[in-house]
């Protein structure tokens, strides 16, 4: 009894290349006994008219042909139908000429005179292997479809620690493109350098058939800031014929911020209570002492020596007090008292204040209103604080030759009309972490000093509903935007 293939919803197509009519009206009737739809063609050049239009699953080619031989035919017909299986038929004497055709894409070949019972076999293993093949396309499709659209960071490293993949979610965070950073060594390149050893070691061990879960560590970004990540990892045994290491990392920079916000905020609130009960309890101790050592500079006015080292100890303990209200300050809540004032008037005073400061220096300090209105509604006193902090760190960062601007211009924030103020200075510019961490509390790059000055100074901005930002201004030199509604 013939057996038959399972019909399918449409019949597979079969294209015959044979020149001998006998040979191929034969292979016709076996084919169409098992329910394929059957084309023939006598020769290469007839086929390649079939197949610029037809859909075809198997293609049964003689070896010889008028106009040419397998071998050289084949790489136009795969061109055409690539996903068609080709079966070879040939004579004892063409078997070297079928080896050089298996070479060029084709699948298997049979001697003539063709067994019907062993084409069919060898048809079935054929259509067994395009079915897991077109399965194993289907998975590998949605797996990259998977990890392409996947919101974390996806890379596989080689064991050199080359990077073989990395997925769009991944070129988003850090900044790269993955056409860029395929074969670079996934450790140098992403990772901060006094990390390397101890991740590439870590990542070393999945290598070796370890697991890797919920790993976190520091990723370095293009632009010289750093995120937080949370690593799961594992072997691939068979990745383009060699093992590689899957690495999924789940960006948790706004979870550790958040989490580091709240330790600060407990830390703030512990602060906050010691610093009430100390500077209340310090601020008597300091008039005194301050008025003992004022009376002490009457006593010693003739002794210039003693009169430096009273005037020493009146600065260390103005210093004092400063950082008492400096951290007093940040840790109460901002109470604004506000009223219309030119906006100008505001750093010019905070310039003013801070004559002492700039005794002795180069500077030059250049304002940029041209005719943008200044009128805001404002509290004076804290717009102060806010534009003082800011030119006493320019001065502090930029040697001599100081040069400070100050500009403006009209802008809109959070759809209402708005002023945005740039401060710059010819300083040396900040990397990618102080940019990062400028308004964090306690953060600071000076010798002296609490770090709160430039978080303070956010409190306020953003009391005032508006919003305090680093500018891409330099390096070298830095800038700082204060944007405030009208």
């Amino acid at each position: 009894m013939t057996r038959r293939f399972a019909a399918t919803a449409l019949p597979e197509r079969v294209l015959i290349i044979e020149d001998d009519d006998d040979a191929r009206a034969n292979l016709r009737d076996i084919l169409e006994l098992d329910d394929f739809e059957v084309e023939v063609a006598p020769s290469i050049a007839e086929a390649l008219d079939n197949l610029a239009t037809q859909r075809v699953e198997f293609l049964i080619l003689d070896r010889r042909l008028p106009d040419g031989t397998a071998e050289e035919a084949l790489p136009r017909l795969k061109a055409l139908v690539p996903d068609a299986a080709v079966i070879i038929i040939t004579g004892y004497t063409d078997l070297q000429g079928v080896i050089a055709a298996l070479r060029e894409g084709a699948d298997d070949y049979l001697l003539k005179p063709v067994n019907p019972a062993l084409l069919r076999k060898r048809l079935e293993q054929l259509r067994e292997r395009q079915r897991i093949l077109r399965e194993n396309q289907r998975a590998e499709n949605a797996f990259r479809a998977l990890i392409g659209a996947a919101g974390c960071m996806i890379v596989i490293v080689r064991p050199d620690g080359s990077i073989a993949y990395m997925n769009a979610f991944a070129e988003h965070l850090t900044g790269y493109a993955a056409a860029d950073v395929l074969e670079r060594d996934f450790f140098q390149l992403f990772l901060p350098t006094d990390d390397q050893s101890r991740v590439r070691q870590v990542f070393s061990c999945v290598h070796e058939g370890g697991e890797l879960h919920n790993y976190q560590c520091r990723l370095a970004l293009r632009d010289g800031s750093r995120a937080a990540l949370l690593w799961n990892a594992c072997r691939l045994d068979d990745y383009c014929e060699q093992p590689v290491l899957l690495a999924v990392g789940q960006d948790i920079t706004t979870l550790k911020d958040a989490q580091d916000r709240a330790l600060r905020s407990e830390r703030l609130a512990a602060i906050g209570q010691m610093v009430a009960g100390l500077a209340h309890e310090s601020r008597n101790a300091l008039q005194r002492s301050q008025s003992c050592l004022e009376m002490l500079e009457l006593e010693v006015g003739d002794n210039p020596g003693a009169l430096d080292l009273v005037q020493r100890a009146l600065r260390a303990q103005q210093q004092l007090h400063r950082l008492f209200e400096e951290v007093r300050g940040y840790v109460a809540p901002i109470h604004l008292d506000r009223g219309f004032c030119r906006l100008c008037e505001t750093w010019q005073e905070a310039w003013e204040s801070l004559a002492q400061v700039r005794q002795g220096r180069q500077i030059e300090f250049r304002e940029w209103i041209a005719c943008v209105d200044l009128e805001c509604f404002v509290d004076r006193f804290r717009l102060v604080q806010v534009f003082r902090n800011l030119l006493e760190n320019s001065l502090a960062a930029a040697r001599d030759p100081v040069v400070l601007e100050i500009a403006c211009e009209p802008t809109l924030f959070g759809g209402r009309d708005a002023i945005r103020v740039a401060v710059r200075d010819n300083g040396p510019g900040m990397n990618g972490e102080q940019r990062a961490r400028i308004f964090e509390p306690f953060f600071t790059t000076k010798t002296h000093g609490t770090g709160l000055g430039m978080a303070i100074a956010q409190r306020i901005v953003a009391a005032h509903e508006g919003e305090m930002a680093v500018g891409d201004h330099g390096p070298p030199g830095a800038e700082i935007l204060v944007t405030l509604p009208r």
